[in-house]
C-alpha cells in the first residue's frame, strides 16, 4: 500500500496537470501550447469547472476539488482546514471534499449541480466528520442540520459512480476470467480421471 507522501505526490501531480489544462482552455482561449508532458498526461486527466473558482479534477483513479483561496473565504474555518494549501488553491481529495462542497452547495448552484446524490453526501459528512456535523448543527436551524443517511458514503459526485462502477466491472471481469480457469481446470481435473477410470 503506498505511503502517505505516495499519495500526495500523487494527487499534487494530478492537480497540477489540472490546473494546466485549466489555464490553457481558460486562460489561452483554448490555444495549444502545453508541453509535452502535460499533454501527454492530460489524455487521462479530466478538468471541470464547478463554478468561478472551484474545480474538479480527475483520472481514473483519483477525485480533486480545488477551491481557490478567493471563494475558499466563504467556507468555514472546518473546511478550510481540510484543504492542503498548493499555490492559489486549497485541494481536497477523497472523503475531505464532502465539507467544502456541502457548503458550497447551500449558496452555488453550479457546485450544486455536480452533487448527484445529497443522502450520500450527508452519509459521507456523518460517517468521517461526526464532530463538525455536531457544531455545525448546533449553529444551523433545525431545518439546514445535517441528518444521516441511509445511503453508501463517497458516492455524491457522478465521477464518484463512475468510477465505482469501473472498479465493480474490472472486479467483475477479473472474477468472471478466474472462474474460466478455474473451470478450465475442472473441466481438465474431471477428464484425467475418466481417463485414469477407463
Amino acid at each position: 500500500m503506498p505511503g502517505r507522501s505516495d499519495i500526495w505526490g500523487s494527487i499534487n501531480t494530478l492537480f497540477e496537470i489540472g490546473l494546466e489544462i485549466y489555464k490553457l482552455t481558460h486562460e489561452n482561449h483554448g490555444k495549444e501550447t502545453a508541453n509535452a508532458a502535460v499533454k501527454n498526461a492530460a489524455k487521462d486527466t479530466a478538468v471541470e469547472k464547478m463554478t468561478d473558482g472551484v474545480l474538479l479534477i480527475s483520472n481514473e483513479k483519483e477525485i480533486l476539488i480545488a477551491v481557490n483561496k478567493e471563494t475558499a473565504n466563504q467556507l468555514s474555518d472546518a473546511a478550510r482546514a481540510m484543504g492542503t494549501e498548493k499555490g492559489e488553491y486549497l485541494i481536497y481529495a477523497g472523503a475531505a471534499a464532502a465539507i467544502p462542497l456541502y457548503e458550497l452547495s447551500r449558496t452555488n448552484s453550479g457546485v450544486r449541480d455536480f452533487i448527484v446524490s445529497e443522502e450520500s453526501l450527508r452519509a459521507t459528512l456523518c460517517g468521517n466528520y461526526p464532530e463538525y456535523v455536531k457544531t455545525h448543527n448546533m449553529n444551523a436551524p433545525p431545518e439546514n442540520h445535517i441528518t444521516d443517511a441511509d445511503a453508501p458514503p463517497y458516492l455524491f459526485l457522478q465521477k464518484q459512480l463512475d468510477q465505482a462502477a469501473d472498479s465493480t466491472r474490472i472486479e467483475v471481469n477479473e472474477f468472471q476470467a478466474s472462474h474460466e480457469q478455474s473451470s478450465a481446470f475442472d473441466r481438465g481435473m474431471t477428464d484425467d480421471v475418466l481417463e485414469m477410470e477407463l
